[in-house]
């Protein structure tokens, strides 16, 4: 049974797919463009639909049936798009598919096709159906889109519609058909208004666009103002930057309505609904409230105020210009309360003062919030007796000081018209000034005084203090350094205070009638309290115990507030006897020191060299050299010196020291002196063998028989003369003209000096010369060389080499000798000459000899 059941089912199948064998087809498929919002009607469409039936679909209801939908751009029959769909029958409606276009659908002619499918088998495709673009009939260049409205962050592709046969010159590069160019997609992130275009020869085109955002309403609020009519409030919300016909329009409940101005004019006073509804071309926001209005009053602001003042009160008045508000429960500012409020008392304010008033009201059953402010009113209220005033006393020297503070504007009540101060019986009034002297006395017991502050509605309530007859003003000063720019006081509690204590401070060195500062500090338990003044000045800070008699002094302190550098410079003063000097200098003014003087820097500069020292006197001896000296000084706080003093100085040396450096330096000399002759006269033999050697006596090279005549000087006016004779045995060959000589040595002969003399001077006849020939002779030395100038009338004699040796001793300067050789064929000169010959430093005699025979040397 169940076969049968199938078959019959895929028979009915076949039958209903096919009409004549053919499948059924895709009935009244419909295509149309989906409106959007622009300012002219032909601005651009984005959106297809299509709608269709199907038979095949409606007659089986027990599968979805898939559609292919396929769209082409018409003129190059390019698919843009394909899309596969599955519905499920329906057979009674149409079919509805929607596809959103990249480009506006006017850029060219879209092609849309459908065809049903199945596991089976796929149907053909239905004929195009095509929507056509402004590329086959524009006349003119054309962009899409324009004056259309998109949101930010939008990516928005434009096309232009160009005459047949042209081609744009700007971004419009991409060709979708025979006239239209389209750009690639352009981002938009901000909001903005810009224009786009696109340039041909001869007909160039734009289009301008809007980029904003949809409505961002918030908050709806529906309140009433005057119990008959409700007003709904909201806030905006972000800036849209949509303007004109772009701009964001509200409906509440079905009324249009203006931002912030929505008012219905029927009040049910019962939970009312409302809803807000905002549009604008990119979005729509609905905002909705609920609420009781007689819940949500806002009261209006009161009308007419006046008032009346007096010392510490006044009274308002104000009216209302809303009928409803007589007999509604409403409360106002600072606690009034009442059926339909118009006045109102306020209390404890201050004399003589100025005020300005406003009144504002909210319901007082169901407060929601308060109401409108009203106007301003300004009143004044009248003076009232001053406060007590802040009396002090103060000790300097012999005299006692009473002081007050001046009462401030809230404490004076009015205008202060004087002071009125007793002691004992005595009173006195005074005007403007804030202390009076009382000049110290041999009172015996304590004196009371009073002091009471003045205006025009009569005297402040007495202030009271008492003076002792023997103050207490022994105790000792210390020395409290600054933090913060103030001054901070510890002290140990004292056990009789009754009333706290008194902080006193005052400058220490500029002291002047009033000016002395306190402050009353309550007792404490930690027994430390603080107190602080701005200043680089020094103060003197005390602390009194406040007690049933009178102040009770518990400490003093000196100190700076502020530390600064010294304000002056130190004055500098030096004085030096010899090497000794003295550096003095005055210490800072007091008044001037802005601090505590820690120590004073001293400098001493000699010659670019520089030496530093700290002293905490202000005076310095020292001991220097000889030298021009600078000195510089200065003083020296925490917060470091001050400006430098400085000194000139010239040390030089006493007369009792240039005499003993004198002495010394002579002493040293002579024995320097002493002990150097001491030694040069025990060393003489070895400088004289250093500084004067003894020359070397010359010797004639090679084998010489020599003989010579030589005379020494003797006493008593006797020379000692030898003769002694040369012959060369290795020089044969100069026999000729000189003969060989030989030593023959006569004995020796002692004479009268002034015969001989005479002998040689009276004789010149008798000396003879060989013939004239130059004689050149090499002295061998073992210290130097030397050569001997040529002799004036010398024999020359070859290969004649002189040697010096040790032993030889020279014969004095004034010593004549003249040579003779015998058998030589001489001429007899006219006259004899001694030649005098000098080698280096050494000196050596060649003496011409008067002898009979003719032989020269």
């Amino acid at each position: 049974m169940s076969v049968w059941l199938v078959y019959a089912l895929l028979f009915s199948l076949i039958g209903q797919t096919e009409q004549d064998g053919h499948p059924v087809p895709i009935e009244e498929v419909k295509m149309y463009t989906e409106e959007t919002y622009c300012a002219s009607s032909d601005c651009g469409a984005w959106v297809l639909k299509v709608t269709w039936r199907d038979k095949f679909a409606e007659n089986n209801e027990s599968e979805k049936v898939s559609y292919d939908i396929e769209v082409l751009h018409t003129q190059q029959m390019k698919t843009v798009h394909f899309e596969t769909i599955h519905v499920m029958p329906n057979k009674t409606s149409y079919y509805h598919w929607r596809w959103t276009s990249p480009i506006p659908l006017q850029c060219t002619s879209h092609s849309v096709r459908l065809r049903r499918h199945n596991e089976l088998n796929i149907g053909e495709w239905t004929p195009l159906y095509t929507h056509k673009g402004q590329d086959l009939n524009a006349a003119t260049t054309t962009v899409y889109p324009h004056d259309q409205v998109f949101a930010v962050g939008s990516n928005i592709t434009f096309c232009c519609i160009v005459e047949t046969d042209k081609r744009p010159l700007s971004e419009f590069l991409i060709r979708i058909s025979n006239r239209t160019y389209i750009t690639k997609p352009v981002p938009f992130e901000e909001p903005s208004t810009p224009n786009i275009h696109c340039d041909v020869e001869g007909n160039p085109s734009g289009s301008t666009i809007f980029i904003g955002y949809p409505p961002d309403d918030q908050n709806l609020t529906c309140i009433t103002r005057n119990l008959t009519s409700l007003e709904c409030i909201w806030e905006k919300g972000r800036n849209t930057y949509l303007t004109l016909n772009r701009k964001t329009t509200y409906t509440l409940d079905g009324r249009v309505c203006e931002y912030r101005k929505c008012v219905i004019h029927e009040l049910k006073k019962q939970v009312t609904n409302w809803t807000l509804i905002a549009k604008n071309p990119l979005g729509v926001k609905t905002l909705t409230d609920t609420a009781d209005p007689t819940h949500r009053v806002l009261l209006r602001a009161p009308s007419k105020i006046s008032h009346d003042a007096y010392a510490r009160n006044v009274t308002l008045r104000w009216s209302w210009n809303e009928e409803s508000y007589a007999l509604f429960p409403m409360i106002c500012q600072k606690t009034f309360n009442g059926m339909g409020l118009t006045s109102a008392v306020l209390i404890n304010l201050q004399p003589f003062a100025t005020y300005t008033a406003q009144v504002q009201c909210g319901s007082y059953e169901h407060f929601y919030e308060w109401g409108d402010w009203s106007e301003i009113t300004e009143f004044s209220t009248k003076e009232d007796i001053p406060e007590a005033v802040d009396v002090w006393i103060h000790y300097s020297e012999q005299t006692t000081s009473v002081l007050w503070k001046p009462l401030t504007q809230q404490q004076s009540h009015g205008i202060i018209t004087g002071y009125e101060i007793s002691i004992g019986k005595i009173k006195k009034d005074l005007k403007t000034q804030l202390c009076y002297n009382i000049t110290s006395g041999n009172e015996k017991s304590d004196r009371i005084i009073t002091v009471s502050a003045k205006n025009s509605a009569g005297p402040s309530p007495p202030s009271t203090i008492i003076i002792p007859s023997y103050p207490d003003s022994e105790v000792d000063i210390s020395r409290i350094n600054g933090k913060n720019g103030g001054f901070e006081m510890s002290w140990e509690e004292y056990p009789y205070s009754t009333c706290g204590y008194v902080v006193e401070w005052f400058p220490t060195y500029k002291k002047t009638q009033c000016a002395v500062a306190w402050e009353k500090i309550p007792k404490c338990d930690s027994g430390a309290c603080n107190t602080w003044n701005r200043s680089g000045v020094r103060y003197t800070v005390s602390v009194y115990a406040c007690t049933d008699d009178s102040p009770k002094l518990l400490k003093r302190s000196e100190g700076y507030a502020i530390e600064k550098q010294p304000g002056k410079v130190v004055n500098l003063k030096g004085e030096n006897k010899g090497r000794n000097v003295e550096l003095s200098w005055d210490e800072v003014p007091l008044e001037q020191q802005n601090g505590f003087i820690q120590h004073y820097e001293v400098i001493i500069l000699l010659s670019g060299s520089e030496t530093i020292f700290d002293p905490v006197t202000t005076e310095v001896n020292l001991k220097l050299d000889p030298g021009s000296y600078t000195f510089r000084v200065r003083a020296c706080t925490s917060e470091g010196g001050g400006d430098y003093a400085t000194h000139k100085m010239n040390v030089e040396k006493s007369s009792d020291q240039i005499i003993a450096a004198t002495v010394v330096g002579c002493s040293a000399a002579t024995l320097i002196f002493i002990i150097i002759s001491v030694l040069c006269y025990r060393k003489r033999k070895w400088l004289k063998k250093l500084l004067y050697p003894d020359i070397p006596e010359p010797k004639l090279a090679g084998k010489w028989i020599t003989k010579g005549f030589y005379c020494t000087q003797m006493t008593e006016g006797y020379m000692k003369c030898e003769i002694q004779e040369v012959h060369s045995l290795e020089h044969p060959a100069i026999s000729g003209s000189l003969r060989v000589l030989d030593l023959i040595s006569s004995n020796p002969k002692v004479v009268p000096a002034q015969h001989f003399y005479q002998n040689i001077s009276e004789s010149p006849a008798d000396v003879s010369y060989c013939p004239v020939q130059k004689l050149t002779s090499i002295i061998e030395n073992p210290s130097y060389n030397m050569t001997i100038p040529e002799p004036v009338g010398v024999a020359q004699i070859s290969d004649l080499t002189l040697e010096m040796q040790d032993s030889y001793l020279p014969a004095p300067n004034f010593v004549q000798n003249n040579f003779v050789v015998k058998g030589s064929d001489c001429y007899k000169p006219q006259s004899a000459s001694a030649t005098n010959f000098k080698f280096m430093q050494k000196q050596f005699f060649i003496i011409n000899i008067k002898s009979k025979n003719n032989l020269c040397l």
